[in-house]
């Protein structure tokens, strides 16, 4: 089955031209923009342009159009921005594209989460930005759920889908980590109103690497476990000008760029995928030997597709192999299913159903043998020998909830969280009163970013074994990633009550109480986990920025003096900074925000120091001072340079004519 390719076309003269154009190059699908979508305010459809429309889209005999027609919102849009005017602008503009996509009958409308304008996180590695959530991240998926939520309240009965982008991760621009995705939808109120745009260009530029089969095929299972591709209706298929994990966001023709034949093929023949409309959006030039070059694209597509296909179709005896292992396998998951939980290794509270023990097997003395010596492998750090002992024991007996713990936590320790996840759900499965699988799954759909359903394991874990100190702390930290503190602080204050001794738990309830405008019991949180812990950079960052919302200057400078002595990056000499400016002492503040921006002259937090401290200097001198306002408008200008997404920024050089 042709997957349903399709491009973005132009809807300058009239909307329907857009589809007229998909007709005649013998497209299956297209994406329009609605309106001019670089400008605040637009003329609302016109009865005429309606029905053009529609007349063009019955024009097409598609079966069933509205499935392949995408909308591609306002660039402006930004429903992450912290500025409420911004915001407030941003869910205008969307909820009119909401409105039009309805009068078209459009299904899916393709929105880019947007940027937080706060600091950005730093790559864990030269070819990969994903991880937990920064505190600026959080708050900026909250923020858009937040929009969406409000944006559903005024278009009840509205039909639109909005299809949250992948994107590369340039500046503060959130979407380029699945779990971004998940959050949002996790957090939104009605979540079945949003769905997901996958953009290919946009992934390998923010370091999902597709560049084999295997590696192409493990992205998009990962991306099943973390955001669902049930979820995914849109797939904008672009070739990447950026190398892997370059966060460029510059589309190239197929076969061009930096994705690989191995990211198409794996996309284009997923069989969740089959009705998925495929949207070009590369480069609009000349037509290559008199053809347009959509219809070029989409040839290379169909040869990516189907080149494989006739590859393997060659492999007679090998595909039969593989058959008889699938059936196998299909067979071993009905065992599965169909057989009773396993007996648990710890007493069963009552509240939670498990079988009568009449139905419930104990390993063996030999399975007992082997998995002891596989967990002594583990433990010390020989993940492979272990890994083969647990998957033969389940090869024996697939109704083990320890192999697959075991399995789970050789992955976990690995780093592969989407591995490990399913061999925990298992293990849960067969025994909901196991802590250990409750646990290691909640642990598991954290690292994946699917906090609720984080919460939901964590919860179990602590009715399997209530005094659990780690499930508490674990729970606290969901909670605090969510952004709300309130509950948060019931567990971590329950986590020190089982294990007064925890410096992490400290810190989670300094952070609660902190975010609760509880400054002077967060400090005694911070003080007493510093007692118990060694010194990290974000625990004194937490203090410094306890003690300035406590008013309490002397204290944050000296904790960020020492701060820039255990380490010595931007970050901490942008704190100092702000510590000596919140305090008064602008000239030293100056001196710490320059020292950052020696180290990393693209750190824009610091510009903005260098540029606000200089801008004191100079209206303090009634403006005589031209030093001081050449100064802030070069560092204005660094910081715009590094990041042009700073609306606070720009108000500056209005407000005083920078």
């Amino acid at each position: 089955m042709r997957p349903l390719y399709g491009s973005h076309l132009s809807i300058s003269g009239g909307v329907h031209l857009a589809i007229e154009d998909a007709v005649r190059l013998k497209m299956d699908a297209v994406q329009v923009f609605t309106k001019n979508q670089r400008q605040w305010s637009s003329q609302a459809l016109q009865s005429e342009q309606v029905a053009l429309w529609h007349a063009a889209v019955r024009a097409t005999q598609w079966v069933d159009p509205r499935q392949r027609i995408v909308s591609h919102n306002s660039y402006l849009v930004n429903l992450a921005s912290p500025d409420d005017e911004q915001r407030s602008k941003s869910i205008a503009l969307q909820r009119d594209e909401l409105e039009r996509c309805e009068t078209l009958d459009i299904a899916w409308c393709v929105m880019h989460p947007g940027a937080h304008l706060g600091s950005p996180r730093r790559p864990s590695s030269p070819n990969i930005l994903r991880g937990s959530p920064n505190a600026d991240e959080l708050a900026g998926l909250k923020r858009i759920a937040s929009a969406l939520d409000a944006i559903h309240a005024d278009t009840l009965g509205v039909k639109v889908i909005t299809c949250l982008e992948t994107t590369t991760g340039s500046g503060t621009n959130l979407g380029y980590d699945f779990s971004h995705l998940a959050i949002i939808r996790d957090l939104v109120g009605d979540p079945q109103r949003v769905g997901i745009c996958l953009d290919t260009c946009h992934i390998v530029a923010a370091g999902y690497d597709m560049s084999t089969s295997a590696l192409a095929k493990g992205v998009l299972d990962e991306f099943d476990l973390v955001c669902g591709l049930k979820n995914l209706r849109v797939v904008h298929i672009n070739d990447s000008v950026g190398a892997l994990g370059s966060r460029r966001d510059r589309h190239a023709h197929i076969g061009q760029g930096c994705c690989g034949d191995a990211c198409f093929h794996a996309i284009l023949n997923r069989s969740e995928l089959r009705a998925t409309p495929m949207i070009l959006e590369t480069p609009k030039e000349d037509p290559q030997n008199g053809r347009d070059w959509d219809l070029v694209n989409i040839d290379t597509l169909e040869s990516i597709r189907l080149h494989d296909l006739s590859t393997t179709a060659r492999r007679g005896f090998a595909m039969q192999s593989l058959v008889t292992i699938i059936v196998v396998g299909f067979v071993v998951y009905a065992l599965l299913n169909s057989f009773g939980c396993r007996a648990s290794r710890s007493v069963r509270p009552s509240s939670i159903q498990s079988q009568s023990s009449a139905t419930l097997q104990q390993p063996t003395s030999a399975e007992k043998i082997k998995l002891a010596s596989a967990e002594n492998l583990r433990q010390q750090g020989n993940n492979e020998s272990a890994l083969a002992i647990f998957q033969e024991v389940l090869a024996q007996n697939p109704l083990l909830p320890e192999a697959y713990i075991g399995i789970g936590d050789v992955r976990f320790a690995q780093g592969r969280y989407g591995d490990a996840e399913p061999n925990y759900r298992r293990a849960a499965r067969l025994d909901p009163a196991d802590f250990q699988a409750q646990y290691g799954h909640g642990r598991t759909l954290q690292m994946l970013g699917r906090l609720a359903e984080a919460i939901g394991a964590y919860q179990r874990a602590i009715v399997a074994n209530p005094k659990s100190a780690e499930a508490n702390l674990n729970m606290a930290t969901a909670y605090l990633s969510l952004g709300d503190a309130r509950v948060a602080a019931q567990f971590a204050e329950r986590a020190i009550a089982l294990e007064p001794r925890n410096g992490a738990a400290h810190v989670n309830l300094g952070v609660a109480y902190e975010r609760l405008g509880r400054p002077g019991e967060a400090i005694q949180q911070y003080q007493a986990a510093a007692e118990l812990m060694p010194p990290t950079t974000q625990l004194m960052i937490n203090m410094v920025n306890a003690y300035v919302a406590d008013g309490r200057y002397p204290e944050a400078v000296n904790t960020a003096v020492a701060l820039t002595k255990l380490s010595s990056v931007p970050e901490t000499f942008e704190r100092l900074g702000w510590a000596e400016f919140r305090a008064g002492n602008y000239d030293s503040s100056s001196i710490a925000y320059r020292q950052a921006v020696v180290l990393d002259p693209r750190y824009w937090p610091a510009w903005n120091g260098i540029g606000v401290n200089a801008l004191n200097r100079w209206l303090l001198s009634e403006k005589r001072d031209s030093q001081a306002g050449d100064e802030a408008r070069r560092a204005f200008r660094s910081s715009m340079q590094s990041n042009p997404n700073q609306p606070k920024v720009l108000k500056l050089y209005t407000t005083y004519g920078l």
